[in-house]
């Protein structure tokens, strides 16, 4: 049987993951965000020359 403080360990092992997680999704998110920006940046510096 799992005692309380086993329990507890597994808790804070799962907040942990759960934390890691999240910071890589948001980094991934962030690298495709800075893509966008790149594009959208090369798109309208285009436009000005066109002009």
């Amino acid at each position: 049987m799992a005692t309380q403080e086993t329990i507890l360990l597994y808790i804070i092992l799962g907040a942990v993951i759960g934390i890691i997680y999240g910071l890589r999704r948001i980094y991934f998110l962030e690298r495709d965000l800075a893509v966008i920006d790149k594009k959208i940046e090369m798109i309208l510096s285009g436009r000005k020359g066109k002009r």
